[in-house]
């Protein structure tokens, strides 16, 4: 049975490549690091760097997140926005699935539960 739901999420996204953002655009992109500048939902820049063995997430470089990655990549990573972004502190996760040799094959950015970008390599 077909799916009738015109919002519905496509079955096969996965294999679909692109950046899908409304409100953010890709300023630079390379094996583990990522620079994203967002317009909405708030304005500012997220910095993903996951070179020499930590990763590291800073908004408008102020480090909201790191870790030693030794051993094992953090494939999700949660953290509140800095009250100078946002005086709210909305809560604020990024989802990333890695591929073989730890390039990033999907990385998400999600804002108070919403997606604000979702990038398929």
């Amino acid at each position: 049975m077909l799916n009738s739901n015109p919002f519905a999420p496509r079955v096969m996204l996965e294999e679909e490549r692109g950046v899908y953002a409304d409100g953010a655009s890709l300023r630079r992109s390379y094996f583990v690091h990522r620079e994203i500048e967002f317009t909405r939902p708030i304005a500012a820049v997220l910095v993903y760097d996951g070179w020499w063995f930590r990763q590291q997430v800073s908004i408008d470089g102020i480090v909201v997140w790191r870790r030693i990655s030794w051993t094992t990549f953090h494939n999700r990573i949660e953290f509140v926005l800095p009250a100078e972004i946002d005086p709210n502190r909305t809560p604020a996760r990024i989802d990333i699935r890695f591929g073989p040799g730890l390039g990033i094959r999907r990385f998400q950015v999600t804002f108070g539960g919403l997606v604000a970008y979702d990038e398929v390599a």
